[in-house]
């Protein structure tokens, strides 16, 4: 009889090797014998029309049989007898079975895992490790080799006058980076970079003070009193947690530590910000300190004698007092634009000629040409620049006083209750003066830009989810015999394959994502700066990433099943996605430690060392050092960081009390990250547009709201593994806290304008004189206006020089800058 032989393997698989099977395996096999039993002592009792037949053909047995139900399919795989004793045998080797029963039914679903959690952790670690080290090697004998590229702000002194530590060798540059403070990187810098360093100096102290205390509390609990039967680095997690463990009663007081803490660390820093976003007002230089950009003007205001009219007599009700010290419209200089393009052409060839053995007839009728349209230039100019028939809808306004600019900049604010817009105005150097000029079917554009974004979403939704799937060693095992064998006997392969490929593949798609975004926003929609187009893709890439990493890698093993589930049984869709979330952890955490050593690629400057190389064979050195900045501001911009950045906060945040150990991994992380980002900000990259801390405040909304989500997903999970609802009760209380919290973040902080007691004073007469204009508001074609301008440098220069007199009592020879000219 069959059942003989299937008793007769079991007892011979217990015999041979009773120290290699854990509990659950031991179970297994007497549910088998007590199933071969049953059947055994049925055969008296076969159906009449059974007989001739195996007893495993026609009788169907009771429920009550079994202490538990096993699967159809699974029984049947185990009584084939060819099939028995090499699963029995897989399963008492180095496979690990473990039964998830659900206390509301009968059924027990049996997963076997295929590959250890530890080995793949420790892959993913050891790959990282290499590729970090490797790095850091290049990384040391290239920046001596070309110090154009990598040590180009080494000798420049930033805003205060001072120039960068000095680094040397290998390693010599990791302690003069990490000890520079935020306010000394916002120096050599902008603000801007400086608060990125400051969210990676925040995460690291929100991943220590959470995530140390899980270590030495939930870890050990979950590994002697979770009564679950996890194996590996999972006894450290939730996932050893049984039902009805009475440890699911420690979890509420961790989430609520988690978010009081995170809290107050994020609100510290977010205090911190504000004084240095206003001591960034205050030393902002002119004319971007006392102008605004008025936008969205009526007709009858689109000239110029009326909009003074208006600003002097209605806005502030004086008509003697001189409020505005200059005024630019926005002009229509498209016929303009040709006649420039044609002058430049004709520069170039005659530069050509100059350089070349031609006839000097030739030479005299080009430049006879090039004067025709020189005249013809500057005819135009003088009469756009002198006509209000070309003036468009929005204008730069300068005021002498700078308290007149914040009065406007209060007045007409965005959201209010006018019909004009006063904004903030763009760095001189950032504005995009195409997107000044309202296009006729911009509204077309918006909604071909919409569908575009969406269009791009439902692409990258099948293809995050595949990633997921089909870079899983253990599905293809399931479907193909052969190749579950093949990895039997080549078990490194497939430890490295689930440690590597998945997430480095993730990684990939994540940035082939930013740049097709970044190109859809800036050809579809209205911008009027580079910085905005930053901001702007910080936020939609963010979502992005969220739904994409988060949700659809978490649900990508089993999306059908998921969407089976919204259409039959919507109410267990929360359910089944924090259970998809707590069995993602070792995936997070790979990709985790992976993009540590993505984050330690960016300090070798690929694609600039590249582009270095080949300008430096054709331009002089000057020449080929401008052309080969910036570096990539899709992917390596302030918005693809920011955004980044933030997804890794909030899947920490999120997986950080149901597997602690990820919290140490982004605390490493974020630590990479503030050392690569300050040498980049600080000696490497070139000065970028300072939108004065935008990115920040969205990087805290971001992480405020990944809290949310942190709380739900800890409530759904204690609701349903805990004895009784009082964990997830008091877990879900904190959501409270939390709502409070994010409200007074909105609405306590006032960091966008200066109060009007915090508006520095006009320079006092017998002062020493501060240059403090850099730049102007118009456009290109024009002429620009006659007054003396500086360098970026010195206008670095001049804005630590004036925080230094208005803030600080240092001695006079500090107060000394030192001006180096660099070309515009």
């Amino acid at each position: 009889m069959r059942i003989q032989v299937l008793c007769g393997l079991v007892a011979q698989v217990c015999c041979t090797e009773p120290c290699a099977l854990h509990s659950d395996e031991c179970d297994l096999q007497v549910e088998l014998i007590q199933t071969a039993s049953v059947l055994e002592s049925r055969q008296s009792v076969r159906h009449p029309r059974s007989a001739g037949r195996d007893v495993f053909e026609d009788a169907s047995l009771p429920a009550s049989a079994f202490d538990r139900e096993v699967p159809g399919s699974f029984l049947r795989t185990l009584l084939a007898i060819e099939e028995v004793k090499p699963k029995l045998l897989r399963m008492a080797s180095n496979k690990t079975v473990t039964g998830d029963v659900n206390a509301s039914s009968t059924t027990s679903t049996v997963t076997i895992s295929s590959v250890d959690s530890l080995p793949v952790l420790g892959a993913a670690s050891a790959f990282s490790a290499i590729v970090i080290l490797t790095a850091l090697c290049l990384f040391g004998c290239l920046k001596d080799q070309y110090p154009a590229v990598y040590l180009k702000k080494a000798n420049e002194p930033g805003s205060h006058g001072e120039t960068p530590p000095e680094i040397n060798g290998y390693c010599g540059w990791v302690s003069p980076c990490w000890r520079l403070t935020v306010g000394e990187i916002a120096n050599h810098s902008n603000l801007d970079h400086g608060m990125l360093v400051q969210f990676c100096d925040a995460a690291v102290m929100c991943f220590l003070s959470t995530g140390l205390p899980a270590l030495l509390i939930l870890c050990p609990l979950c590994a002697f009193g979770g009564g679950g039967s996890a194996s590996s680095l999972s006894m450290l997690s939730f996932a050893n947690v049984a039902q009805g463990s009475w440890t699911t009663y420690a979890y509420p007081v961790f989430v609520w530590y988690t978010v009081i803490v995170t809290q107050a660390f994020l609100f510290r820093a977010q205090r911190a910000f504000v004084e240095r976003r206003y001591q960034w007002l205050r030393t902002m230089t002119e004319p971007r300190a006392n102008s605004v950009l008025l936008s969205n003007l009526p007709e009858d205001l689109c000239k110029e004698a009326a909009l003074q009219t208006f600003l002097r007599q209605q806005i502030f009700g004086s008509a003697n007092r001189e409020v505005l010290k200059s005024l630019a419209f926005v002009k229509d200089t498209s016929q303009l634009e040709r006649l420039v393009a044609q002058r430049n052409q004709f520069n170039e060839d005659m530069q050509k000629l100059v350089e070349g053995e031609v006839h000097e007839r030739r030479k005299a009728v080009a430049k006879a040409e090039m004067n025709k349209v020189e005249a013809q230039v500057g005819k135009l100019q003088e009469i756009i620049e002198k006509s209000d028939e070309y003036n468009l809808n929005s204008a730069f306004v300068t005021f002498h006083d700078r308290h007149d600019a914040v009065i406007v900049l209060k007045l007409f604010a965005p959201g209010g209750n006018e019909d004009i817009i006063a904004e903030l105005p763009p760095d001189t150097d950032d504005v995009i003066w195409n997107d000044l000029r309202p296009a006729q079917w911009q509204w077309a554009w918006d909604l071909i830009g919409y569908l575009l974004l969406a269009l791009v979403f439902l692409i990258f939704l099948p293809l995050v989810a595949i990633n997921a799937s089909f870079t899983n060693v253990t599905i293809w095992e399931k479907n193909s015999a052969e190749f579950a064998t093949f990895m039997d006997r080549h078990h490194v392969l497939e430890v490295l394959s689930d440690a590597l490929v998945g997430p480095l593949i993730l990684n990939f798609l994540i940035g082939v994502l930013c740049s097709i975004l970044a190109s859809i926003l800036v050809n579809f929609f209205v911008l009027k700066a580079r910085g905005v187009l930053q901001h702007l893709l910080q936020r939609w890439y963010y979502v992005y990433l969220v739904i994409l990493v988060l949700f659809v890698t978490a649900v990508g093993k089993s999306l059908t099943d998921v969407v089976d589930d919204l259409f039959k049984t919507p109410k267990d869709i929360p359910l089944r996605l924090a259970e998809k979330f707590a069995d993602s952890t070792l995936f997070y955490m790979d990709f985790v430690i992976l993009s540590c050593c993505v984050y330690m690629l960016a300090m070798l400057r690929l694609m600039p060392l590249y582009r270095y190389r080949i300008h430096s064979c054709i331009y002089e050195e000057s020449l080929a050092i401008s052309k080969s900045e910036p570096e990539d501001q899709d992917y390596n911009g302030m918005g693809g960081r920011s955004a980044r950045l933030s997804l890794i906060y909030v899947l920490v945040l999120v997986l950080g009390t149901l597997a602690p150990v990820i919290t140490i991994f982004g605390a490493i992380f974020f630590a990479i990250c503030r050392l690569v980002f300050t040498y980049l900000f600080v000696y490497a990259e070139t000065l970028k547009p300072d939108l004065g801390g935008l990115f920040w405040h969205q990087q805290l909304k971001h992480a405020q709201q990944g809290t949310f989500l942190y709380i739900a997903l800890m409530t759904v999970l204690l609701l349903q593994r805990a004895p009784n609802p009082a964990p997830g009760i008091i877990c879900s209380t904190s959501a409270l806290f939390m709502a409070f919290s994010y409200y007074t973040f909105l609405h306590r902080f006032r960091w966008e304008q200066l109060e009007f007691s915090e508006i520095p004073a006009k320079v006092s007469e017998g002062a020493p004189e501060v240059p403090r204009v850099y730049g102007h508001y118009k456009q290109p074609e024009l002429p620009p206006p006659k007054q003396k301008e500086n360098t970026r440098l010195q206008r670095a220069a001049t804005t630590m020089r004036m925080r230094v007199n208005t803030c600080c009592d240092v001695e006079p020879e500090r107060r000394e800058t030192r001006h180096k000219t660099m070309p515009h």
